[in-house]
């Protein structure tokens, strides 16, 4: 199993759980869902996208605990989004970060980036920390924008580049390491 020495331990941002002004959940709350090990995950991340895992998300999608890990592949030097599973241990779903120059996501966008911001702030209304384009293994186009709300908790919101429809809003609940500058 490899070690966690691949993600930066820098301490970025931490989400509360708590979206209710009267809710006392915290992150200690999270010892007692039953989750893998998050060096599960990182090992199955790396078996999939060998390389250097440059940041840790763990994040709500639905009812699920998902990873996410920003790893700097071995093979090609571009970093990739691979989400895990974190109540079972097993990949999701992987994507590739691009640069707003990349030709293959300026082919597949059919909205710009100021109509995906606004139609990620109409869903989910705040300030937007964090922003990526990206594009899927399966060839979909997407902004993922990340919205500090005015309660403090961040939700990661993707746009379909090519639809401008919401494809998914998730809570964030902690950040570790550091983003890649583009």
């Amino acid at each position: 199993m490899k070690s966690i020495y691949g993600v930066t331990l820098s301490l970025l941002a931490v989400s509360g759980l708590a979206i209710a002004a009267d809710d006392n959940a915290d992150l200690d709350d999270i010892r007692d869902w039953p989750m893998v090990k998050m060096e599960t995950c990182l090992d199955a991340a790396l078996d999939t996208i060998p390389g250097h895992a440059r940041k840790l998300e763990l994040k709500m999608e639905g009812d699920d605990p998902i990873y996410e890990f920003d790893i700097e592949a071995n093979a090609d030097g571009e970093t990739y989004n691979v989400e895990c599973n974190a109540e079972e241990g097993f990949i999701t779903e992987i994507e590739r970060e691009v640069s707003k120059d990349d030709p293959l996501f300026k082919k597949l966008a059919k909205i710009s980036y100021a109509e995906a911001e606004e139609t990620a702030l109409a869903f989910h209304p705040g300030r937007v920390v964090s922003s990526e384009r990206e594009i899927s293994f399966e060839g979909d186009a997407t902004y993922e924008f990340d919205i500090q709300s005015i309660h403090g908790y961040e939700v990661k919101v993707d746009v379909n580049a090519a639809t401008g429809e919401i494809e998914e809003a998730n809570i964030e609940l902690y950040e570790i390491g550091v983003e890649k500058e583009n």
